[in-house]
């Protein structure tokens, strides 16, 4: 008869498992906005985690432990590095300081390999670890660092999610707060059983299920067409473009959708100058052709996307972020291989005018889900 302790020991797997679908259910049905590469990275890693925490637990050789624990430290540290990106690239675009991010986890995970852990001890419940508590002090305080920068992101961007009806936002928030919860529990108990080099429970990883299953259970219904909606929902609202204009390759402007309010623009005026200005860099700067793809002035900002036969010109106040320079590049591709064929010369162009304004005002103002 298996026992509670048997089963308890064994609850890493079902967590594995678990945050292993979540991350492969997206990545199986295409990924395409850098928010869910994200996203799915970090999932999959949390379930890596959670299946080495498993394979610990049932190791009785010392020396395998210490191994499975450096590299247990290492995947958890990489999870939470993405989920950090996730949030940021909700609400920001890529930057210098996306690169800088990982120097502090790289230090973190030398830290783990060479100082944290001097060895470990078989026990009735399997392998522990003996841990400097000096430097696991160190590693600790990036670790709930990060954690908490990407709390802080991920809870921004819901808080500003315009686009998302209270029915999703309820159900996003509620899986939110468990997984903040479950990650502070696994904090303040991890910290504690280090530092003090207490026992403590194994299995730490098997709290995730919760929150994991949480997520599965609203991602699973949700139709690859609306969860990329979902997601352009939490990431166009922190800097929400106000214009957008399709080109044509040939020059000619295709379609125009100013929100109410919005500043009016000259689709003509607007063409010459993106076309002076990637002239000059290709010409002056020796840049590839198409290479502009934002300009800033004042308060407002210029995002640029270009496909085969389409640019999309889209005018917002703020700093775009990733997520939506992704779902840009998506509309693109969408709209072009719905209509490539009709796209390919500037007569037969002209006639999906009403095709693209619609596709304009979905850029624009998607609607809630």
């Amino acid at each position: 008869m298996v026992s509670a302790t048997d089963l308890l020991l064994n609850l890493p797997l079902v967590s594995a498992a678990v945050w292993l679908a979540i991350g492969l259910w997206p990545w199986v049905r295409g990924l395409r906005t850098s928010p869910e590469k994200a996203f799915a990275a970090a999932s999959v890693l949390l379930g890596a985690w959670a299946f080495l925490d498993w394979a610990f637990i049932h190791t009785t050789d010392p020396d395998l432990a210490v191994l499975i624990s450096k590299v247990r430290i290492t995947v958890f540290s990489c999870a939470w590095l993405a989920f950090l990106y996730f949030g940021r690239w909700l609400s920001r675009a890529r930057s210098s300081v996306d690169y800088l991010a990982v120097l502090p986890v790289l230090g973190s995970i030398a830290i783990a390999w060479i100082f944290i852990t001097q060895g470990a001890v078989m026990t009735d419940f399997g392998p522990r670890l003996t841990r400097d508590p000096r430097w696991y002090a160190l590693y600790f305080l990036q670790t709930a660092a990060y954690l908490g920068l990407a709390f802080g992101h991920i809870g921004w961007a819901l808080r500003k999610a315009g686009f998302a009806s209270p029915a999703t936002r309820n159900k996003l928030a509620a899986i939110f707060i468990a997984l903040l919860i479950t990650m502070a529990a696994w904090l303040s108990t991890n910290a504690y059983n280090s530092l003090t080099q207490a026992g403590g429970f194994r299995a730490l990883s098997s709290i995730l299920i919760l929150p994991g299953i949480l997520v599965l259970v609203f991602l699973a219904p949700i139709s690859r067409r609306d969860l990329v909606a979902l997601l352009r929902k939490l990431t166009v609202t922190p800097s929400r473009p106000f214009a957008a204009i399709w080109y044509h390759n040939s020059g000619h402007p295709l379609a125009q959708v100013v929100l109410p309010g919005g500043t009016g623009l000259d689709a003509g005026v607007l063409s010459d100058l993106t076309a002076a200005m990637d002239h000059f860099l290709s010409e002056g700067l020796h840049s590839d052709a198409g290479s502009l793809r934002q300009f800033e002035h004042g308060e407002h900002a210029f995002v640029i996307e270009s496909g085969r036969f389409l640019t999309l010109v889209v005018l917002l106040r703020g700093h775009p972020s990733e997520g939506l320079r992704s779902e840009l590049r998506s509309a693109i591709r969408e709209f072009e291989a719905r209509h490539g064929e009709g796209l390919a010369s500037w007569d037969s162009a002209a006639n999906l005018a009403e095709a693209s304004l619609t596709a304009l005002d979905e850029v624009l103002t998607p609607h809630p889900l």
